[in-house]
């Protein structure tokens, strides 16, 4: 059964309470080849069309707003892996750039979760390179290692290694590798990190804080990065769902604060109405957020997502309006759960996806967990 949320694009407030989660605050994500396609679905407010099990709102009776409902393919994934039985075994994290707080929450969890389980988890650094990666999968598939949890710089380079990977019996575990379907090459499983959803999250509360049809503006990264891709084109398709107008976007050359403070600096200088900017990431919200304020703008909402430490401080400071936390720890414990269950013989989904993403707003911010936090909570737990 699809899972729906009904959402009023003039609600003063998005009422939704999601267990916590995160993204990468500034790292380069890679992901999957191909971006999704899924419906939005736009129901007339008047009483006689709305669908017998989804009574109209007070507003939609009253000939408000359309309410527009989340259909995804995303929907219908299951939440991650069956929780598999003890055992000593050996797994790998291929961490494509070390020092990252979503990259590195991911190989936290996944080590709290193994070494639950008995066994253990050799994290690698692949500082950004490409070569250093293929290099360090083709060492562990000689090591012998019982499976590795791979975030790929680049999936087409991986692939050889991969191959080579899977040949000598190893367990592959991916994240967003495929938002489209469960064509996913020589891994096993993939974990979707919910970008889709997030989109939602994010276009909706944007719509909650601007004039009904105002002009907004987004921000993606200079590098195509599949999954930022995929953020963006969500989130442009949702907000004009919602009757926005998405009326360009600037892309951060960066991939930081600096970076998005001249992309938000071009947006402000391209579109002098705009309401509203949905970046991709904390740092770039917050950097379009500065130069708001640098040119003595007021009233312009400033989105992001992921929801790391930069990103919670941010909203709890007031330099954003809002951040969508990502389920980074959800990521890590499944990948370690879903490798567990393939060395002990279990069929695992082609796609799983990770635990909730969480709307962080000025309202709630100071009851927003962070990754670091819930990790020790789940070590805590045993």
């Amino acid at each position: 059964m699809k899972r729906k949320y009904a959402w009023g694009a003039s609600l003063a407030t998005v009422a939704l309470v999601l267990s916590a989660c995160g993204g990468s605050s500034d790292s380069t994500e890679t992901a999957a080849e191909e971006t999704a396609t899924e419906e939005a679905v736009v129901e007339e407010t008047e009483a006689e069309e709305t669908p017998a099990e989804e009574a109209p709102t007070e507003e939609e009776a009253a000939g408000g707003p359309a309410t527009i409902v989340f259909e995804s393919r995303e929907a219908d994934i299951p939440v991650g892996y069956d929780e598999p039985q003890p055992g000593e075994l050996n797994l790998a994290y291929l961490n494509p750039v070390g020092g990252n707080e979503f990259l590195d929450t991911l190989g936290q969890s996944m080590s709290v979760a193994a070494e639950e389980l008995g066994g253990s988890v050799t994290v690698l650094d692949g500082e950004g390179s490409v070569d250093e990666q293929v290099s360090q999968l083709d060492q562990l598939a000689a090591q012998g290692v019982d499976g590795v949890f791979v975030f790929a710089l680049d999936p087409n380079a991986m692939k050889p290694a991969l191959a080579k990977a899977k040949e000598a019996g190893i367990a592959l575990i991916s994240i967003d590798e495929n938002f489209v379907d469960d064509e996913i090459g020589d891994y096993d499983s993939q974990i979707l990190q919910r970008r889709d959803e997030a989109a939602f999250l994010g276009a909706n509360q944007m719509a909650s804080l601007v004039p009904e049809g105002a002009s907004i503006g987004t921000m993606d990264f200079a590098i195509a990065v599949p999954s930022i891709v995929f953020s963006i084109e969500q989130a442009t398709k949702w907000a004009t769902a919602l009757g926005l107008d998405v009326v360009g976007n600037a892309s951060n050359q960066t991939d930081d604060i600096a970076g998005g403070e001249v992309a938000g600096t071009e947006l402000l200088a391209n579109y002098p109405d705009l309401a509203g900017v949905i970046a991709y990431n904390d740092p770039s919200a917050v950097g379009a957020s500065a130069a708001a304020r640098a040119q003595a703008i007021d009233g312009v909402v400033f989105g992001g997502q992921n929801g790391g430490s930069d990103g919670l401080e941010a909203v709890r400071g007031g330099r954003i309006n809002y951040t969508i936390q990502l389920d980074a720890p959800s990521i890590g414990k499944f990948a370690a759960w879903g490798l567990y269950n393939m060395a002990q013989g279990n069929e695992v989904p082609k796609t799983v996806k990770a635990g909730d993403p969480t709307l962080v707003t000025t309202e709630n911010a100071a009851d927003a967990t962070s990754w670091a936090d819930q990790i020790a909570e789940m070590a805590a737990a045993g």
